[in-house]
């Protein structure tokens, strides 16, 4: 091993000269503080007396490990700081000693904790990185080893890092030794000892005395006996115990924060929920006004003595007809509320739109032939199994169907179609009626939306219709689409999941 006398540089660079060659890694500060804390912490699991050479970065976060160890020491057990003379002294025990450095030390950019005790020695050593001069940044663009690369700057670092970049993150990387080898303790206590003796520290006096001897005896003395292996056991247990924890703990915080990234999405659903449910909500409620209004303004004008009976007669229909619109609208969000508290509980059971559909349109063509108008339809028999509850498809006809003719003119067609691709079938309602004007169109799923040009003798909805239709065909993964044009008719598909054989649930 080669004398430190003969090579008077950092610890950092005596360990590389070393026989035995130790690994460094490259880690940040908060990497080295975590490495100080568990060297510490496993001397006081095992109640480990040891007297410690300590030199450390400047502030209280740093030393105070160190410093609660130097609390259970007892004599003659204790713990050398150095310290720069132009720094503030860290936070020490009462029976510390503190060695002074002076401005221009050898350890400048080295700091270390060494153990030694009579049956254990371990020391963790490390060195700050400095910038790379502007000769190494321009190099630094040449391919390199992995081993010699600069470490990877944190996850939180993006994009590719300029020149100046990469020298401000390698700097801010330590180059750090750990080790138990009883050799590799000697060589950075024999090189503490020597720079101490060169007058690193004079004003100790007798202390520096004490403390070369004392390292020098107990290295005399110390050979790989049962309680010394015994304790490097210990040693590397309680790394890989520490690696686990700190696995547990990385999976545990990624699982946190996935289910905080889900709870976030569903918290945004569930505002946007209620959002839309204020907004109904407001708009039932001025719905639900504007005919009570109009009613209560009619019987008002129907007290008049001087009201003439063809006045006395308008104000009539007008409240017969208000009261029906208030009546359509209360059925209208009845059926909206008892479609949402029914979803849970309802069954997507297979169903044949052959036999479903049908017998909704013929319940409407005595209503088609009375207005003058043609329905027809045509369901194939090849049509596959839909995803859907009868009850839910019989609805959403019965509004379609509502809508096909009461938008028709007497001469009119309404005709129902199915078909059928690899992924849904679908219902086609068309028609031959007054037609939707393209700024209309967008709207016609909204709630309250009524269509404009209302043909004579039809009596106004309340403007739900298509709204259940949409969401009944949400619950069930289905999906409708109108097109239309003014004065040549509409179009409403309608698309359904095909069934796949197994039965499924709402919940």
């Amino acid at each position: 091993m080669q004398s430190y006398q003969e090579q008077e540089v950092s610890l950092h660079r005596l360990l590389q000269l070393s026989a035995a060659t130790p690994d460094y890694v490259q880690v940040k500060p908060r990497g080295f503080r975590a490495i100080l804390q568990s060297t510490v912490e496993f001397l006081e699991a095992y109640d480990i007396q040891a007297n410690l050479l300590v030199k450390l970065p400047v502030g209280e976060a740093w030393n105070e490990d160190v410093s609660r160890y130097s609390q259970g020491l007892a004599s003659p057990h204790r713990v050398y700081r150095f310290v720069r003379l132009d720094s503030s002294p860290p936070p020490s025990g009462a029976e510390d000693v503190i060695l002074p450095l002076s401005a221009d030390h050898t350890w400048r950019g080295d700091y270390f904790v060494v153990v030694q005790s009579e049956t254990f020695a371990a020391m963790v050593v490390a060195h700050r990185l400095q910038p790379l001069s502007a000769t190494a940044l321009s190099e630094s663009k040449r391919p390199t080893p992995e081993a010699q690369q600069p470490p990877e700057a944190d996850d939180d670092d993006e994009g590719s890092p300029s020149l100046e970049e990469a020298s401000a993150a390698r700097s801010s990387y330590l180059s750090v030794c750990c080790s138990v080898n009883p050799d590799l303790v000697a060589t950075v206590v024999s090189a503490i000892c020597h720079q101490v003796n060169q007058g690193a520290a004079a004003d100790v006096g007798t202390d520096l005395v004490a403390l070369t001897q004392q390292w020098a005896q107990i290295r005399a003395a110390q050979t790989l006996t049962p309680a010394y292996l015994t304790l490097v056991d210990r040693w590397l247990n309680w790394q890989l115990t520490r690696q686990e924890h700190l696995r547990q703990s990385a999976s545990t915080y990624r699982r946190q924060a996935l289910g905080m990234s889900s709870l976030s999405t569903q918290n945004e659903v569930l505002l946007n929920t209620l959002r839309l449910k204020d907004d109904f909500l407001n708009t039932v409620g001025q719905e639900l006004r504007t005919p009570l209004t109009t009613i209560k303004t009619a019987l008002t004008l129907l007290d008049s003595p001087h009201l003439k009976p063809p006045q006395r007669q308008r104000y009539k229909e007008m409240i017969s007809h208000e009261c029906d619109r208030q009546s359509a609208l209360i059925s209208g969000v009845l059926n909206l509320l008892q479609m949402e508290t029914s979803v849970g509980q309802t069954q997507l059971d297979p169903l044949n739109l052959a036999e479903a559909v049908p017998p909704v349109v013929s319940t409407y063509q005595p209503l088609a032939a009375e207005k003058g108008i043609i329905l027809a339809y045509t369901i194939p028999r090849h049509v596959p199994a839909v995803v859907c509850p009868s009850s839910w498809l019989r609805q959403i006809m019965i509004h379609l169907l509502n809508n096909s003719l009461k938008y028709t003119l007497s001469g009119g067609r309404v005709w129902v179609t199915a078909r059928s691709t690899s992924n849904y079938a679908e219902i086609e309602v068309r028609d031959t009626g007054i037609g939707i004007s393209a700024s209309d169109l967008p709207r016609i799923f909204d709630h309250f939306y009524r269509g404009r040009n209302l043909p004579p003798d039809e009596t106004e909805g309340a403007g739900l219709g298509l709204t259940i239709v949409q969401q009944l065909l949400l619950y069930c993964g289905g999906t409708v689409v109108a097109r239309s044009q003014p004065n040549e008719g509409t179009t409403i598909a309608v698309r359904l999941p095909l069934h796949h054989g197994e039965r499924r649930s709402l919940e």
